[in-house]
């Protein structure tokens, strides 16, 4: 594989959070902004839900974009978490919180795309050019402790 390529995978990877992020910020935002504006419009969950569940995982998924831009070896750990995590969240709030017919008929597309996201979020990261890139070799994320023991030696 070119060298040039898994550096510009890692930028669109960073970038992809970043944007999710910001999306995230921007949705707490709009929740508080909602809560002032219809506070007795009835919703399947609480205004603070939303707003803080989108400032939590933007805070976290621009956590992770910058800790891959600035190419530090925990953001490749704390991706993979968050990333996975996210997807998670937003699953349990589709089987929990939907109310309409039209969330439950987007589902498949749903599907497919947090399945997308994940593919190229987990893909990338692990590329063999990622990681050195990130300073991480096969042997750091297969045994923590071994690791430890090594550099203590």
């Amino acid at each position: 594989m070119t060298a040039w390529i898994p550096r510009r995978l890692l930028v669109v990877v960073a970038l992809t959070l970043a944007l999710i992020g910001l999306g995230n910020l921007g949705r707490a935002a709009m929740a508080l902004h909602y809560a002032r504006m219809l506070p007795d419009l009835p919703l399947t969950v609480p205004w603070a839900y939303l707003a803080g569940m989108g400032a939590f995982w933007g805070v976290a998924m621009m956590a992770c974009a910058v800790g891959l831009a600035w190419r530090r070896p925990w953001g490749r750990r704390a991706t993979l978490a968050v990333a996975t995590l996210y997807q998670a969240h937003i699953w349990l709030n589709h089987l929990l919180f939907d109310a309409s017919d039209y969330a439950r008929q987007t589902r498949p597309r749903d599907l497919a795309l947090s399945a997308l996201f994940l593919a190229v979020v987990w893909g990338t990261l692990h590329l063999p050019g990622v990681r050195r890139i990130l300073g991480i070799s096969h042997k750091d994320t297969t045994s923590h402790k071994d690791t430890k023991a090594q550099r203590n030696n």
